[in-house]
């Protein structure tokens, strides 16, 4: 007996995405439907609360990847999400001659990877599937690409497109004056390799932070040298970059360099970018929360909400530094601090409530550590599940690749 479409689709929509994605090879008429906007729309709809509560953080050094489970329910895995992840990462080395695979950016669900020196692959933990991007072609001696990041193109949860962006500074004329970026990047749409220049108008240090933030097709730098945010739209033509001035900015602190006892982040908390500062050298240390509410150039009056202000419990969070905050929660934060026990110190993971005020120790996570700046909150990274129902973009000229899953 034929169904109706308005009733298939109601009952597809309580399957994991996994399984739609293996359904689509069914027929022509069940992938068209499980691709179009209604269906999309219909299974976010029933969907929303597990899809907004399926994320990880996963903790990223030069030596390994740990993976810090929070919640995940519906895209049907039959282990983890942190384990998910970590093990896919370890069977892509393994497809790839045992070579490294550096993660240098996670956003929307994918994840950009580096093999060995030189081949950057944007990839799908979940769906298991990964893309390798062609080698850049070379640049003028006079830049310093310094890192790389990917940048989405997204509409209401679909994946129209995405950019991987090699970012540094470039240095001009006598004087050696740097006030432009330069950009190599790289287009799912054309599957092509571009080279741009945008001006910032402000003095740039040498080196930019790396693990720039995406959000609405920008992407973000936080230079605490010059107390800035760097923001770039990549899919708006334009040749100047927007610098918003940190909230706490002042011309005495203009040039007030990292590591004078203020420790601060950005991170992606309900759809917007949030402003972490702490100042550990003082005291009576304070958490401060801000939340960018516009791209004003120049003023940080017109830029930023004030949320939060709060000093952590000295017992449990002293000299602590801010990492991540809940990316569907902006009442919960992720903090490290500093234990010592019997001459060893660790550091820890503490999540807190800023409404409630309550701090806990999370039991998953423990490192050794020597400095406190070994745990910079650049190396954490929030993973969450995409809502998407399709695949990775494949570029012209390149390939999907899919690892069977053997578990």
């Amino acid at each position: 007996m034929d169904l109706p479409e308005s009733v298939t689709a109601l009952i597809l929509a309580r399957l994991t995405i996994m399984d739609i994605a293996r359904l689509k090879l069914v027929s022509r008429e069940w992938k068209f439907l499980l691709e179009s906007s209604y269906f999309r729309d219909l299974y976010g709809t029933i969907n929303q609360r597990k899809l907004s509560s399926s994320w990880s953080i996963l903790y990223n050094d030069q030596s390994s990847n740990t993976a810090l489970e929070f919640f995940c329910e519906r895209w049907g895995l039959t282990k983890s999400l942190g384990s998910c992840v970590t093990r896919f990462l370890d069977e892509m080395k393994a497809a790839n001659n045992n070579r490294r695979v550096r993660i240098l950016a996670i956003t929307e669900g994918l994840i950009l990877t580096k093999f060995g020196h030189g081949t950057f692959c944007v990839a799908d933990p979940v769906l298991r599937e990964w893309i390798k991007i062609p080698r850049p072609p070379p640049y003028s001696s006079q830049d310093d690409l310094q890192g790389a990041a990917i940048v989405t193109h997204m509409n209401n949860g679909d994946l129209l497109g995405y950019k991987v962006v090699r970012y540094g500074v470039s240095i001009l004329g006598i004087g050696m004056k740097r006030d432009r970026l330069c950009f190599q990047i790289y287009s799912s749409d054309s599957g092509k390799w571009t080279y741009h220049y945008v001006s910032t108008q402000r003095p740039i240090s040498k080196l930019l932070p790396s693990n720039p933030l995406n959000l609405n097709g920008y992407l973000h730098w936080l230079c605490r040298a010059t107390q800035v945010i760097f923001a770039h739209d990549f899919y708006v033509p334009t040749e100047l970059c927007r610098v918003i001035d940190l909230p706490q900015r002042s011309a005495k602190g203009y040039f007030k360099q990292p590591g004078q006892g203020d420790e601060a982040t950005l991170t992606i908390s309900c759809g917007s970018l949030m402003y972490m500062n702490t100042d550990t050298g003082r005291p009576n240390q304070q958490l401060k929360i801000w939340r960018l509410k516009n791209y004003t150039s120049g003023s940080s009056k017109d830029s930023w909400e004030f949320l939060w202000n709060l000093r952590p419990c000295l017992d449990l969070c002293a000299g602590c530094v801010p990492v991540a905050m809940h990316p569907f929660d902006k009442e919960v934060v992720y903090l490290v601090t500093r234990q010592t026990n019997f001459l060893q110190t660790h550091a820890h993971l503490v999540i807190c409530n800023l409404r409630t005020k309550k701090f806990q120790l999370h039991k998953d996570w423990k490192q050794k550590t020597i400095e406190f700046g070994d745990y910079e909150p650049r190396l954490f990274h929030q993973f969450l599940l995409p809502q998407r129902l399709g695949s990775i973009p494949c570029p012209p000229g390149c390939t999907l690749a899919t690892l069977t899953d053997q578990h």
